[in-house]
């Protein structure tokens, strides 16, 4: 039956190329193949498809009738083809992306005009959402790529480390004036916290880099605000410590807004406050040419920026 459709697809290529060879150019395969292929269909279908006009060959009244027929249908059937294979070929359509808002902003925000300069039919479905969320609707298909703060129990998929934070601990000036400067670990648990979540995430890698694993972890959480730029809203406020990205505390830590907090290490402590962040695809993601341009744009070292504009004296700006 395989063979069958073959030798249609030969006999709609020779009907549109005139000749046997210039199918068999078209189709990649040999003069001498075309007319094996021919043949064996008329034996299948028991008709003649083509005569001998001089020295050249015509399709018959039945060959003709089948080719009418073909011509309802292959056309569309190559071009089902054309666009599936394009798919793998082509970097064009949607492809959707989530992850926490201020990273984005900080990492991805310098990455995005080089890469939708350099795929113009790419569009982008930026989602911001925690990464617990993430995970979810990477696996439900909600998302193709996402950014993900904290290894996620899913072996369905697949992740790559590309950044990672570092970790700081402040507090408002005025918060410090009433209450005082924690050192210790012992001073630091009796002060108020402003967390972004139950787990801790951010103050717990903190709290073990100064203290170490067998400090007990600060119990005056006052506040748990999944917001980052909520949680340094507060710490401004004075309501507590927090504990946020060196990148989304700097402006605050340069304006005065806030002081960063140095503890008093703990021989065990490892000394390392920093937190990885993982691309992360479902392993059965199809390897569209889109989705791949994306996914290998997020995971390169560096991002990749378009050359800085000339000046009139032809320096670079």
């Amino acid at each position: 039956m395989l063979g069958n459709r073959e030798a249609l697809w030969t006999l709609w290529e020779v009907s549109r190329a005139g000749t046997h060879a210039a199918a068999a150019a078209r189709l990649g395969i040999t003069a001498s193949a075309v007319g094996q292929q021919l043949k064996a269909l008329e034996r299948h279908t028991g008709v003649a498809l083509f005569e001998r006009v001089g020295r050249r060959a015509r399709l018959t009244p039945a060959g003709a009738a089948l080719v009418a027929r073909l011509a309802e249908h292959l056309p569309a059937l190559d071009a089902a083809v054309e666009e599936a294979s394009e798919v793998h070929r082509v970097v064009r359509g949607e492809v959707t992306l989530g992850g926490p808002w201020p990273f984005f902003r900080y990492w991805l925000r310098p990455r995005l005009p080089s890469l939708l300069a350099a795929h113009p039919e790419l569009r982008l479905d930026v989602r911001f959402d925690v990464p617990s969320r993430v995970a979810r609707r990477l696996l439900d298909g909600e998302l193709d790529l996402g950014l993900v703060g904290l290894l996620p129990e899913a072996p369905g998929l697949e992740l790559r480390p590309v950044a990672q934070e570092r970790f700081v601990a402040v507090a408002s000036p005025a918060y410090l004036k009433r209450w005082g400067s924690p050192r210790s670990a012992r001073d630091f648990a009796t002060h108020r916290f402003i967390a972004f979540d139950a787990d801790l995430a951010m103050l717990l890698p903190w709290w073990r880099a100064a203290f170490g694993a067998r400090e007990p972890l600060p119990t005056q959480v006052v506040c748990r605000i999944a917001n980052l730029d909520e949680m340094l809203a507060l710490a401004e406020a004075g309501v507590g410590l927090t504990v946020l990205p060196d990148y989304l505390v700097g402006p605050a830590l340069r304006e005065g807004r806030v002081v960063e907090l140095t503890a008093e290490a703990a021989r065990s402590a490892s000394r390392r406050p920093w937190g990885t962040l993982w691309v992360a695809w479902r392993r059965a993601a199809a390897p569209t040419a889109r989705f791949l341009a994306v996914r290998d744009w997020l995971l390169a070292k560096e991002p990749r920026s378009p050359p800085s504009p000339i000046d009139r004296r032809g320096r670079r700006a």
